[in-house]
């Protein structure tokens, strides 16, 4: 599922792009399930979905590996710290690790010898990220909860 997820990453999300800036389908997936699963299936899940869009992006490979699993892990600990029933539980997750993910991502793009300017990226691209991720997540967090209680190990009943 990861590897499709990533494959539409590539693929459908730069189509659906506003003033350039794409909603981040891995990232907004990665938050759901370790809101939904805890920080190891947040880790997991970034770990995973960032291995497979280094495999399929031209960046430094691992860029997206750091970044996604951060994200998985922050979300995930949220989530273990945040009674999930907290109305800004979801849009604080999904902000704070899109701001995360996007930082660490200029952080190493730049040591990567990337001429990017901060500013520049900050409001081009990390607020309206942010928003647009702020969306997608809310969108994806009900399948999520979904997919969760269809995977979910069933207690042995007597």
């Amino acid at each position: 599922m990861l590897l499709l997820l990533a494959l539409l990453q590539v693929t459908l999300m730069p189509h659906l792009a506003l003033a350039h800036v794409q909603p981040d389908l891995m990232l907004a997936a990665v938050v759901c399930w370790a809101l939904v699963r805890g920080p190891t299936q947040g880790a997991a899940w970034g770990l995973v979905g960032g291995i497979a869009l280094d495999l399929l992006s031209g960046g430094p490979f691992g860029m997206h590996t750091v970044a996604l699993t951060a994200a998985g892990t922050i979300a995930g600990l949220g989530a273990a710290l945040i009674p999930s029933e907290h109305t800004l539980l979801l849009p604080g997750m999904s902000m704070l690790c899109t701001i995360l993910q996007q930082g660490a991502c200029v952080w190493i793009l730049r040591a990567s010898g990337w001429p990017l300017d901060w500013g520049l990226l900050l409001t081009a691209v990390v607020l309206p990220a942010t928003l647009l991720n702020l969306g997608l997540t809310a969108l994806l967090y009900p399948l999520a909860g979904l997919l969760n209680r269809q995977t979910a190990l069933q207690e042995p009943g007597w």
